[in-house]
């Protein structure tokens, strides 16, 4: 079977994504005209199938429990045995996985239902604005999709990246993109950022829903 695209809605903004394989990777790439090198994430339909699929850490899955579901983008330790879709670049060079867990909004709750995680990205060329609405995806971009999901408007705002990949070394932890969630409330569920904010080198913020 072929690459299959979908353009589906979250609690963010639109994304475009597929079942988790190497060949939808490479789909979403060229639809979108992305860099080949930068990282995609993957979105779960729920925590369960979260903790299912990357068996985090007691520490890593109590960060699960108090800030998912809800809209935000983990950066976390590349799991054991995955090998699609390609890591992100952490501190000191350690592979990296960017996971979400929509709320996802009522229009869209039979989303909780896949069978299993999307590869994805935001639905919106490289360096674009994102979509808050399905008529904001690019013509081309919808034109790639095999399936539309409109759901209306949405919040608008990308979902908060936070990097949690050193979490378990001391509860290191920072904010790589302001988005939907704030600061303010992931230190409630966190303690106050050990690290300062900025990019990891080599480790794309923009293009997630």
């Amino acid at each position: 079977m072929g690459a299959r695209l979908v353009c589906f809605p979250t609690d963010t903004v639109y994304g475009v994504g597929g079942a988790l394989r190497p060949e939808v990777v490479d789909a979403i790439v060229r639809a979108k005209s992305r860099e080949f090198d930068k990282p995609l994430q993957v979105i779960f339909p729920t925590v369960a199938a979260l903790v299912a699929a990357v068996a985090p850490s007691p520490r890593l899955k109590a960060v699960f429990d108090a800030l998912l579901p809800g809209g935000l983008t983990l950066v976390i330790p590349y799991p054991i045995g995955l090998e699609c879709p390609p890591p992100g670049q952490g501190p000191g060079g350690r592979p990296t996985l960017g996971v979400r867990v929509p709320a996802w909004p009522q229009t869209a709750r039979l989303l909780e239902a896949l069978g299993g995680p999307l590869v994805a990205s935001s639905a919106n060329r490289s360096g674009a604005p994102a979509a808050r609405r399905l008529h904001d995806v690019p013509a081309g971009l919808r034109a790639a999709c095999d399936l539309l999901l409109d759901a209306g408007p949405l919040a608008g705002t990308a979902s908060t990246v936070v990097d949690v990949s050193e979490y378990e070394r001391g509860g290191a932890w920072r904010i790589l993109r302001a988005g939907a969630v704030s600061q303010e409330t992931v230190d409630a569920a966190l303690g106050p950022a050990t690290e300062a904010g900025g990019a990891v080198p080599g480790h794309d913020q923009g293009g997630r829903p």
